[in-house]
């Protein structure tokens, strides 16, 4: 079995794949580990690699390469791919991306500064500066290969690993990639309610929870009783799907009908507070 995993920024899933080997006997492969054995023939560090990578494609391209040389020197085995892009380029391979809350990245993050470009000089500068990493990381990835990393139509398997334990993120993926293995086919968006941002005050009804993306961050099109309800419930994960016509939700420009008042208005039928508030609520013209 092979499972391919990346995601945003203090997601967790260094620790996912350190698990999933100890625990489960697969094999990790990890990109960081191709850097740095690279950057040594090369003679320099690895944030010098990082740097050269950052404007000469073809040193990306070398380190790809690598890693589909890897994979087929092991196909059959059950392995684990801790890297950005093997869900691009490792054919079969059961493909997982990993969601946070900025707000709960910050937390993981901070504080557990492993290397000089991991330093914060407070938890409000980590979780801004993790935003803004992702973007510029996902424009690289788009420059690159000319594919969106963070677009989920091109994985099996969206998981937010806001409010969960790394053994129910395991039970997760695990039991989807084990019915990938049956099916061939497989399918599924599975995040916290409460990092779900209203279009509306409230809908009525019992219609399905659909959602749209603007940047990091989803959307409710249809669905905001289910979801109130699971806030309610004290549910930390509920299965929603990516709507194909935002309708209402957005205007004719795409941008999501949403401002602070109404995300207000949710915190206080649902009983929570937001610890992020997106960069596209925040452009809509409201105060903090």
């Amino acid at each position: 079995m092979f499972i391919a995993i990346n995601g945003q920024l203090g997601s967790g899933k260094s620790e996912l794949c350190k698990r999933l080997e100890e625990e489960y006997g697969f094999d990790v492969f990890h990109t960081g580990k191709i850097q740095r054995e690279y950057a040594a023939e090369l003679g320099i560090s690895t944030l010098e690699l990082n740097r050269l990578c950052k404007t000469d494609k073809r040193f990306d391209k070398i380190i790809d390469s690598k890693l589909v040389e890897y994979a087929e020197r092991v196909r059959g085995k059950d392995v684990v791919f801790d890297s950005r892009m093997a869900w691009h380029f490792v054919p079969g391979v059961f493909k997982v991306h990993l969601l946070v809350s900025p707000d709960i990245a910050a937390d993981r993050v901070y504080g557990k500064r492993e290397s000089v470009e991991e330093t914060y000089s407070s938890r409000e500068e980590a979780m801004a500066e993790l935003v803004e990493r992702s973007m510029l990381e996902n424009e690289r990835y788009q420059s690159v290969y000319g594919v969106t990393m963070n677009d989920y139509r091109n994985y099996d398997l969206i998981l937010d690993t806001s409010l969960l334990t790394v053994k129910e993120e395991l039970d997760v993926i695990l039991d989807a990639a084990k019915k990938h293995e049956e099916s061939g086919a497989y399918n599924g968006i599975f995040v916290s309610p409460v990092s779900l941002y209203p279009t509306a005050p409230y809908d009525a009804g019992d219609k399905e929870t659909r959602v749209v993306k603007r940047g990091e961050s989803l959307y409710i099109v249809s669905g905001h009783r289910k979801v109130r309800e699971a806030v309610l419930r004290g549910e930390r994960l509920m299965e929603v799907k990516l709507a194909s016509d935002a309708g209402a939700a957005t205007d004719e420009n795409g941008v999501v009908n949403t401002d602070r008042e109404i995300l207000k208005d949710w915190e206080e039928m649902c009983g929570f507070r937001y610890g992020y508030i997106p960069l596209e609520v925040r452009a809509a013209g409201m105060k903090d």
